[in-house]
């Protein structure tokens, strides 16, 4: 089994980036972090529409089971018209 020691991955981590410097860590620092902000927005957002759909199927449980019934039917109708 292959482990890595902790401190190792420090090292690798402090390295600089593809050899090319200290500067390109900020530039690669400039491009990650609006990433990882729209990923974090992106993943809250997904969140808060999880829990809003959770909340109209609490509220709502036959009317979210004939969603469903008629979203299988039209799939259902949709795949059947294929051949």
């Amino acid at each position: 089994m292959l482990t890595t020691h902790p401190s190792s991955v420090f090292q690798k981590r402090d390295l600089h980036v593809g050899g090319l410097g200290s500067s390109a860590s900020g530039a690669l620092a400039a491009v990650t972090e609006p990433a990882r902000d729209a990923a974090d927005s992106w993943l809250e957002t997904a969140r808060d529409v999880a829990q809003d759909a959770e909340d109209y199927v609490r509220d709502n449980p036959w009317a979210a089971l004939a969603i469903a019934a008629l979203v299988g039917l039209a799939a259902g109708y949709l795949l059947s018209q294929r051949t």
